[in-house]
């Protein structure tokens, strides 16, 4: 009995063995490792497609039909034919294959990364310097030992006090308006004050002689929580028009900084269904009612000293719009933009040697910038009878060549992973992943052809207190023509509705 059992499971496996040899399926070493290798790669490829969500639905579509179409080629050539010569291209297509899918995982891991970094952090820093009096015998923070150092009583007192406390015992005078603070030092009232670096920018702008007369002996960082009026839904950017608020301050580095004073106030008004992008310039100098203060107006550009909630909030009141998403970006910013993607072509209509960068000269008529000639021709007023008015305007000419150098031509895609890397960390939105990418997949599917239209708000020189620096000094301002804003405020309204 045990016999007849066994033997017939014996015949069985043969049998088995038999009918597997008959199939025209030929399972060799060579083919299960290739096999292995392609499967692997595509696993690969389509969790990061699905994880960055980038492609439109008709790329995704198209390339896994491809895709599919040629897995199964690739499998019937290795395991159902009799012909071993088809062997070798099934592997060539198979090492073409999965390199073509794992060689999409760096553009697509490197968009997620990028992208990551744009969104606003729950925390920032603001950048402290310690300044004293050129001439003076300090020369680092430990020679101010029992020395009087002056800084603002607000919320960040504490945090100053403990960093100095660690490096030095000293006399502390707080203030309650910053304002006296370089009067103070240069009256020889303090030994030295702490400024928080948008107020130290402004006053080497505001204060006559302060750049030339001091200089940092320490400096620091404090870290703090980002605090805004947080948006509880997003717009459809593919289909709704939307306002963003470009906002570039005057610093270099990181934009990780909470405060800096905005130089370039570009409202986009961009709407996708008519493919019309409106910039919007406001002067940085506009004299108007900072958002929530009453009294003394102030320079539009020092609403950033206070974070950029309070600089959009200004625009909003002022031209009675909403603003759906802010574009925070430096100085560094737009040279390495401009740089890695070949330069910009701008045609400048007189000829000067830039003041904030003299070895940039700029010819009347059309010029090839780099990113350091694009930033100085951005930052050129004195050469112009309308100054900060004709500022505006070249910040305009320079955004507008690069969204038609970007979305016009191949460097997009060329330099795809350069741009990625060169703006790592270079600029913050608080517009969500989800909302870039929507908008990103309806350009590749749709590539349309922007249509960008630039208008500016004028005004009128004058000088009056400000705000920030109360009443101690006059500083040069910009009383806003209001024929010039209403203008403004109808286009605004016109592209918005656009149908």
């Amino acid at each position: 009995m045990d016999k007849r059992k066994k033997k017939t499971k014996e015949e069985t496996i043969e049998i088995a063995k038999v009918n597997l040899k008959k199939l025209p399926i030929k399972f060799e070493l060579f083919n299960l490792l290739f096999l292995a290798l392609l499967g692997i790669s595509f696993f690969v490829f389509v969790y990061f497609v699905w994880k960055v969500n980038i492609l439109p639905t008709t790329y995704l579509i198209g390339g896994f039909l491809g895709i599919f179409v040629l897995l199964i080629v690739i499998i019937g050539m290795m395991f159902f034919t009799k012909q071993k010569k088809l062997r070798i291209p099934s592997y060539v297509l198979t090492v073409l294959l999965s390199a073509l899918m794992l060689g999409s995982v760096p553009y697509l891991q490197g968009t997620f990364h990028f992208l990551s970094n744009t969104q606003v952090k729950d925390y920032g820093v603001l950048h402290y310097s310690v300044v004293v009096l050129k001439g003076e015998e300090y020369n680092n923070i430990k020679s101010l030992e029992g020395k009087t150092i002056s800084y603002v009583d607000d919320d960040y007192k504490e945090k100053i006090e403990k960093i100095l406390e660690k490096e030095i015992s000293y006399q502390e005078q707080l203030q309650y308006d910053f304002g006296v603070l370089p009067d103070d030092l240069m009256n020889k009232k303090v030994d030295a004050i702490c400024l928080e670096d948008s107020y130290y920018a402004m006053f080497q702008e505001e204060v006559e002689n302060f750049e030339e007369s001091t200089k940092v002996v320490y400096t620091f960082e404090v870290k703090t929580m980002i605090e805004e009026n947080k948006k509880e839904n997003d717009v459809s950017v593919s289909e709704e028009s939307f306002i963003l608020y470009i906002s570039g301050i005057d610093q270099y580095g990181k934009v990780d900084s909470v405060r800096g004073r905005s130089d370039v106030n570009q409202l986009a008004v961009v709407n996708p269904k008519t493919h019309h992008i409106l910039l919007v310039n406001t002067p940085r100098d506009y004299y108007v009612q900072l958002a929530g203060t009453t009294g003394l107006k102030d320079k539009l550009t020092h609403a950033g000293i206070y974070g950029i909630q309070k600089s959009i909030d200004t625009l909003e009141k002022f031209y009675g719009i909403d603003i759906q998403y802010y574009l925070r970006v430096n100085f560094d910013t737009l040279i390495r933009v401009v740089d890695v993607i070949g330069g910009v072509d701008i045609n400048s209509d007189a000829s000067f040697t830039c003041h904030t960068n003299n070895k940039v000269h700029v010819e009347k008529g059309w010029n090839h910038f780099n990113g350091a000639q694009a930033l100085a021709y951005s930052r050129e007023r004195y050469a112009y009878l309308t100054g900060d008015h004709h500022r505006g305007a070249n910040q305009q000419q320079v955004i507008t060549a690069i969204i038609n150098k970007v979305s016009t031509s191949s460097v997009l895609i060329q330099k795809y992973n350069d741009i990625l890397n060169s703006l790592d960390g270079s600029f913050q939105t608080d517009m969500s992943m989800d909302s870039i990418l929507a908008f990103i997949r309806y350009q590749l599917d749709a590539m349309p052809d922007w249509n960008v239209e630039s208008i500016a708000v004028s005004g009128f020189n004058s000088m009056d207190y400000t705000y920030s620096m109360g009443t101690g000094r006059k500083l040069y301002v910009m009383e806003p023509d209001m024929d010039s804003v209403q203008k403004a405020i109808a286009r605004i309204q016109e592209v918005y509705n656009e149908k």
